[in-house]
Order: structure tokens, then sequence, then C-alpha cells
């Protein structure tokens, strides 16, 4: 499987903010502000050249609608982190839901995700019994859990590497205390939300055409072949496994943006039906002898 080649970007790049919230991805931090500009957006290709090319109006709705998504995916990346109250107080403040809904109108046009502080246990029970604390589990939140792989052994190796490859191709790197693979879904919301940002700067600033169609073509891509070929599965999965409120609310607007997501940018999302990976029992049973737990699928192969 061919890794992307995209050259590293340069500072010009580089989204401006005054925020210092923390990314896991360890030199980029990202702005956490919403807009509450256009109630809609345009969304093909034809109309971002367009924009780059010098109308005002459609430039501004496209300028809304990259803030209004980058502020979404850093939301849903924030929502599946381990939880913890200084994590739920930030999503649960008023500000934070105010950003939210603004940011829905412009890019998703439905209803946001609304939680409610005094259900912090509750959501922090769901999110253990639906996730755990393994890699594997009923619903699990790294992306080459999905698909039957017994066809291709290479399927694991080659896509931590292809993700790998994105997020070097935009100089990010992942932080030495994030403790997740790069195929955890917060690390790629936290992506598109960097490629999201991107986008924004480039418009506002008007960045030439190329650097403006970079952006846009990774993200088209980042969804084809990750982001939005796994998410559909991995939400069906994560409703059907809780009745907790919050947590349920949360799967479900999480398929609802990933499939405006990809009609956005005229992608397929993937089957609600993928399967899980076969499990490596034999792996799972030198794991079990050693008390070495979370290694990358396969990285104990059968011989």
């Amino acid at each position: 499987m061919p890794t992307p080649s995209e050259p590293k970007l340069r500072g010009e790049w580089t989204a401006k903010t005054n925020t210092p919230r923390r990314s896991v991805f360890g030199n980029y931090r990202a702005n956490d502000s919403g807009s509450d500009g256009h109630e809609s957006a345009p969304s093909n290709e034809s109309r971002l050249t367009s924009a780059a090319t010098g109308d005002p109006a459609t430039l501004q709705a496209l300028i809304d609608l990259a803030v209004a998504r980058s502020f979404i995916h850093r939301f849903l990346a924030k929502a599946y982190e381990d939880p913890s109250s200084e994590n739920w107080q930030w999503l649960c403040a008023a500000d934070t839901q105010d950003y939210l809904r603004a940011a829905c109108k412009v890019s998703v046009g439905g209803e946001a995700c609304t939680f409610k502080a005094q259900e912090f246990d509750s959501f922090l029970n769901a999110y253990l019994a639906a996730f755990g604390h393994a890699a594997r589990g009923s619903c699990p939140l790294n992306e080459i859990e999905y698909g039957d792989i017994k066809a291709d052994p290479l399927f694991q190796p080659h896509r931590l590497a292809d993700l790998a490859a994105f997020y070097r191709a935009f100089g990010l790197e992942v932080a030495e205390d994030a403790g997740e693979r790069h195929d955890h879904i917060c690390l790629e919301l936290e992506f598109m939300c960097v490629l999201s940002a991107k986008e924004a700067y480039a418009l506002e600033h008007q960045l030439d055409e190329q650097q403006l169609a970079q952006c846009h073509d990774a993200q088209k891509k980042f969804l084809r072949e990750h982001l939005g070929r796994w998410t559909p599965a991995f939400t069906r999965r994560l409703v059907a496994a809780t009745s907790e409120p919050n947590l349920r609310a949360l799967g479900q607007f999480t398929q609802a943006f990933i499939e405006a997501e990809c009609a956005r940018f005229g992608v397929n999302p993937g089957s609600e039906d993928l399967l899980l990976r076969p499990v490596d029992e034999t792996a799972d049973r030198l794991c079990d002898a050693c008390g070495i737990r979370d290694l990358p699928p396969g990285a104990l192969a059968a011989t």
C-alpha cells in the first residue's frame, strides 16, 4: 500500500493562535474557537477555487466552514480521550457548547452533541464498559482493529506507516506521551482538525492555489483511506454497545458528522458492517504469559 508523498509544509502554513491548548501532536496547538458565521457553506472544489481567486462572499463562507470543521474535529478528539474531570468540564463548558452549536450550523446543519456536567460519573462508567483499558473490545478505538486482514498480513503495518506518512507530510509529530498508536481515533480526528485549520489559514491569507489544493486533497484522501473508512462501523458498534445518554449521543453525532465530511469531499464512507480483525491468538497467549499488553497487532506472529 503506497504512502502519501505530499511534501512537508513550511512555516507559512502554521495557523496562528493565542490559545495554548495541548494537542496530541506535540508541535501543534489547536485553536479552541468556533464560528457563528453563515447558515450554510459551499462544499465543492469549483467554489473552493473561485474563493481563492477573489469572491469575497464565497471566501468568507469557506473560511467559516473550515474553522467550524476544525473545532468539531477537535471537540470529538477531546470527547474520545480517556475521561477526566478537567476534560469533561471543558466539553460541558458554556463557551464550548456555544462554539459547538455555531459550528454545527455552519458545517452539519443539525443538532450539536450536548453533555451535562453532572453526568460525568455516568459517562465514565459507560466509557470504561465500552472501551475498557485495552485496544481490543466490542468497539475498539483503533482503526486497524477493523477489517478482515487474513488475505494481507501486511495490512496493519502498511496502514500504520501510511498514517505516520500523512502526519509527517504536514510536519506533525505524535507527542511522546500521547500513549496511543497512530491509528487511534483521537489522533485521526486531531489530524483532520489541523488540516481544517490550515485550510482556513490558507484561505484567509490567500495562499497560492497549489498550497490550498494540497490541504484539500489531503483531507479527501485521509477520509477515504482512514477516518471515513472505519468510523461508520465504529459508531454503529458504539451506539449498540451503550444506553448511557452522553456516550450514545457522542456516537450518533460522530456518525452524522463524518458522513457529512465524506459527502463534502465526495468520498464514499466505509461500511457500517465492517468486521473486526481476527484475533492473533498466539500473540494473546504470549502476552498473557509475559504480561506485555497493547502491542501492535501481528507483532508476535505465529511461526
